[in-house]
């Protein structure tokens, strides 16, 4: 899991320090950091997985340097644990506008002793064996994350498995009217608005049967008249994703996925998140999940993530205004992001806030709806 995220210098976030247990909700008002957290988690996702380079647009754009700032350096580091090993990540970006300059000033890799791994300083890359003697030293390309081109070796197994647990970190939030019907090719990843659903659904079927069947069962118990969902080929390449119906009385029909609800398709994607990372070692990072669904339908929901967070899945990471999710989810591990005059972000832990009301019989979401939080 990740345990901990610091960042300086990017959007509203100067010296933040955000601590994240196998649950955590983020709470805030609009503009105080919640969706920012995961935009720079998936960036580091996407960097980590050698698909981007410090230029592309949305990684890491100029616009969000600090406004009040003149300093051109982004700073990023994560301390993860990943099945007992624990490792610090640390990215520092140069950005010059000027120039046109974007480019990684530093990036580097230690273990729980605080013992390199890799260390890249100024487009030089020094490697480390898993037993710490120095490897090869080599130049690299200052646009791209020097970590993310190493190949597996027998000598590098605690780096390459930092590497496959960054790959793997889920960021999604959905936005159900983009989901695509028809694919030509399997993905691995979900998008982060879950636009490729159908294609990662493909590549889920093919690498995890058993667990896509109990996704299908689970369907039926919360979309009423679930029946099945298939992948059909209509043409040399492409497959439709469809669902079937069965009425009571009634035959049964099919629908493709464009022709289903929107609230009917973020429940797929909510179901699918649970079950299909269940027992693997993805991180999900969720921006309000409760979108599109409705009361009745989002608490069964959070029962399977609660039940299941830091057993079959390490961790989840919720951003939500929901008052269901938050009186649910955020006596276990709260934490609200709150925007300072001076324009920064700072942390507050929601567990005093909830001991010290919970005499008068006030809800959470109450709580911070009255703006008593502070």
């Amino acid at each position: 899991m990740i345990k901990r995220i610091y960042v300086d210098n990017y959007k509203c976030f100067v010296n933040f320090e955000l601590r994240f247990e196998p649950l955590t909700l983020l709470l805030g008002r609009n503009g105080a950091g919640k969706t920012s957290v995961l935009d720079i988690m998936f960036a580091l996702r996407e960097l980590l997985s050698g698909r981007v380079k410090i230029s592309d647009e949305g990684i890491f754009p100029a616009n969000t340097l600090t406004a009040w700032q003149t300093n051109r350096f982004q700073t990023f580091q994560l301390d993860t644990d990943v099945d007992g090993d624990v490792f610090s990540y640390r990215l520092v970006v140069e950005q010059n506008q000027a120039e046109r300059m974007f480019r990684i000033k530093e990036e580097s890799l230690k273990d729980g002793e605080r013992n390199f791994l890799f260390n890249c300083q100024l487009g030089e890359v020094q490697l480390y064996r898993d037993d710490l003697s120095p490897g090869p030293k080599y130049s690299v390309d200052w646009s791209e994350s020097a970590l993310a081109r190493i190949p597996a070796r027998h000598d590098n197994t605690r780096l390459t498995k930092f590497l496959d647990f960054m790959r793997g970190v889920v960021v999604c939030g959905m936005y159900p009217a983009s989901f695509q019907a028809e694919i030509v090719e399997y993905e691995e990843m979900l998008n982060r608005d879950a636009s490729n659903f159908a294609s990662w659904y493909q590549h889920q079927q093919l690498e995890n049967p058993d667990s896509i069947e109990k996704f299908k069962r689970k369907l039926e118990e919360v979309i009423d008249g679930f029946d099945s969902a298939r992948l059909e080929k209509t043409g040399s390449s492409r497959r439709a994703f469809r669902i079937s119906f069965l009425e009571e009385g009634k035959q049964k029909y099919e629908l493709s996925l464009n022709e289903i609800s929107d609230g009917q398709r973020a429940l797929l994607a909510l179901y699918a998140l649970t079950e299909l990372y269940s027992g693997t070692k993805n991180p999900l990072y969720l921006d309000e999940p409760e979108n599109y669904v409705s009361l009745a339908e989002i608490q069964p929901w959070l029962i399977e993530l609660y039940d299941r967070c830091g057993e079959s899945i390490p961790q989840a990471v919720i951003c939500s205004h929901h008052p269901e999710v938050i009186n649910y989810l955020g006596s276990i591990h709260g934490v609200l992001l709150n925007r300072e005059q001076s324009g920064a972000t700072r942390v507050n832990d929601l567990s005093d806030v909830i001991s010290g009301d919970a005499e008068v019989g006030i809800t959470l979401s109450e709580i911070i709806a009255r703006g008593w939080e502070n």
